[in-house]
């Protein structure tokens, strides 16, 4: 049974949460209408990176149904010149694939990358976050290590593994950190009046596991791929960027 010593004690502790509330909400007013974006939908045409080919890659299905209407997507595939590739999942294989999510005013559009990457069937083995050097600034990336079965038309089972970098660009910074996004999100919001439309670029390289490899090939291939992938980020970030140059066209 509530005494009305407890009732008088509840009751004060909710006028100071709606107090607080209201407190805040005066203070830190909403900056919905106050978005900035710190990256632009720009990457590299056809023909302007050395050995490759690229081709823009057509939004999903799936895409289309679960992203808001005004969600800013941009997808390459880089495929080598000299690739001997017959289709389109032995292209990506051998290529490099990148993609641009920028938000909207629904930031539904943005999710951590596991929930996609684990609905591909993939397995995330290793997480690493890695500092590069981009136009002079250190930027830091998130890296997966990523496994998973192949299932090939004549009924065999292959290991397939990859890497995928991706980190987020917030109107004033990037962070490889989900939690960093969010709590920066929190923070902008109330003490800058400042509301962030995150970008979210990523890259995909797959490790060469053709052959009969031992475990020291299969490291090298690792790295191998990791280079291809930490060479493009410092060579094409300042393109989609705009804290590493990239501008808004005219």
């Amino acid at each position: 049974m509530i005494t009305i010593r407890q009732a008088v004690v509840r009751s004060v502790v909710v006028l100071l949460l709606v107090s607080t509330t209201i407190g805040v909400c005066v203070l830190f007013p909403n900056a919905a209408e106050n978005s900035e974006s710190g990256m632009i939908l720009e990457l590299p045409a056809r023909d302007q990176v050395p050995g490759y080919l690229g081709f823009e890659r057509p939004i999903s299905m799936e895409e289309k149904k679960w992203l808001p209407e005004d969600t800013g997507l941009l997808k390459m595939l880089y495929v080598p010149k000299k690739s001997t590739a017959s289709n389109e999942v032995e292209a990506s294989e051998e290529g490099i694939s990148v993609s641009l999510i920028l938000s909207g005013n629904d930031r539904r559009s943005l999710h951590r990358p596991q929930v996609c990457l684990r609905a591909q069937g993939w397995r995330i083995a290793k997480k690493e976050t890695v500092t590069l050097s981009v136009a002079g600034q250190d930027v830091k990336v998130m890296d997966f290590t990523l496994l998973r079965k192949v299932s090939e038309e004549d009924g065999t089972i292959r290991n397939a593994r990859a890497h995928y970098i991706y980190w987020w660009i917030g109107a004033k910074r990037s962070t490889p950190s989900d939690f960093e996004r969010i709590l920066y999100t929190v923070l902008d919001n109330m003490f800058r009046n400042l509301n962030n439309r995150w970008g979210y670029p990523s890259v995909l390289v797959h490790v060469d596991l053709e052959g009969n490899k031992t475990p020291e090939e299969i490291a090298n291939a690792d790295e191998e791929a990791r280079s291809r992938a930490f060479s493009f980020i410092e060579q094409y970030a300042p393109m989609f960027q705009k804290s590493l140059g990239a501008t808004e066209a005219e």
